[in-house]
């Protein structure tokens, strides 16, 4: 499908009034000065790398535009969004609430891609460790084989990254079954490094992203649980300043209009996408994934809103599978319980994601087709 950039359909329209003819009205024709620079953090993941597509489509700057792209561990993308080292970051709820008590402009500004089945307990095969799915499959209760797959962990060392979502799983997964983080030896490291240790032998289990995850089953590991298994889920989007996001209303919601211009893409050219992102992807982690693997993946591990219209029904609307409140609240429990913070961070003021909706549907509509 042909796109046309928002500034040529303005100006379109307004030359098509002038001419006599019946004048056009398109959402896209609020007024976005060209070439409006975004720094945009993102991370070694298949999900957070998805910018590179509109990238190489030209669709950032056709949008008016000028993203540039800066690639940052995952745990080092929220403090590069407080110290300015980037504008907007691809990240989620949880490295919004570790921060915003102390870098008191930040927010998270809207989210469109639940991460509901990406997170994945990796355990050991010869360790003697059970799975919710292989005990269900044995006859085995869902409560029951969950609990035991929880509580089998007392006692033995998992590596993951504290003070982030993947952290958040592993320890709201342990207090699930009345155990604390300190019953386990949690290693706390980044996700690559913590699969590399974890590959060469340190550890009992691991949790990290779904590239880590890949590598993970490729040599061997097993899922002990995932998803919804352990907690709920996290929802990836941009999070930002208020100074930015203020200052630079309509470039941001041109910015999220192209996102979803990418998702509706990639629905309808998974392998072409996946070409795109497994190339960089690769070339900078370890991970591996094949073409065949991230078409495999592709709204099955995690789900992408495709528009507006299905932002408010996975994660704004209360009876979400992916409430953002649920999610958020969470957090505020896990952070608060490990020491991070001190209070809860007021969703109020740091979760603008139902006013980002309403600034979007009026300037875009809800329920966008095409690219």
């Amino acid at each position: 499908m042909i796109g046309f950039s928002q500034s040529w359909l303005c100006r379109r329209a307004f030359v098509k009034s002038l001419a006599g003819v019946v004048a056009l009205s398109f959402g896209t024709c609020a007024a976005l000065a060209q070439d409006t620079v975004i720094k945009l953090g993102i991370s070694p993941f298949q999900d957070t790398m998805l910018p590179i597509v509109g990238q190489q489509k030209g669709w950032f700057k056709e949008a008016g535009l000028d993203v540039k792209l800066v690639t940052l561990g995952w745990d080092a993308i929220v403090p590069a969004v407080v110290s300015g080292g980037v504008d907007v970051a691809i990240n989620n709820t949880t490295g919004v609430v570790s921060i915003a008590g102390r870098a008191t402009d930040m927010i998270y500004w809207y989210g469109w891609n639940p991460f509901t089945e990406g997170s994945a307990l990796m355990g050991r095969p010869d360790k003697g460790l059970v799975t919710v799915d292989d005990q269900v499959s044995k006859g085995v209760a869902y409560e029951e084989a969950r609990r035991n797959a929880f509580e089998q962990l007392k006692g033995r060392s998992i590596v993951t990254t504290m003070a982030t979502d993947m952290g958040k799983q592993v320890v709201t997964a342990l207090e699930s079954v009345n155990l604390s983080q300190t019953d386990a030896k949690i290693i706390d490291m980044n996700p690559d490094q913590g699969l590399a240790a974890f590959l060469s032998g340190t550890g009992d289990a691991y949790l990290g992203g779904i590239p880590q995850r890949t590598r993970a089953t490729a040599e061997g590991m097993i899922v002990i649980a995932s998803g919804p298994d352990l907690a709920p889920p996290p929802i990836n989007g941009f999070v930002t300043t208020k100074t930015f996001a203020e200052k630079n209303q309509d470039a941001m919601l041109a910015l999220m209009n192209v996102m979803f211009r990418i998702v509706r893409y990639c629905n309808d050219n998974t392998a072409d996408c996946g070409k795109i992102i497994t190339g960089e992807l690769n070339a900078q982690t370890g991970a591996q994934l094949t073409v065949e693997g991230f078409v495999g993946f592709w709204q099955v591990f995690e789900n992408y809103a495709g528009n507006a219209s299905e932002v408010q029904e996975a994660i704004l609307d209360d009876a979400g599978y992916s409430y953002w409140k649920k999610t958020w609240d969470g957090d505020n429990q896990f952070l608060i319980g490990s020491g991070s913070i001190d209070k809860p961070v007021d969703a109020a003021e740091h979760f603008w994601g139902n006013k980002v909706q309403d600034l979007y549907i009026a300037k875009y509509g809800a329920d966008e087709k095409g690219y």
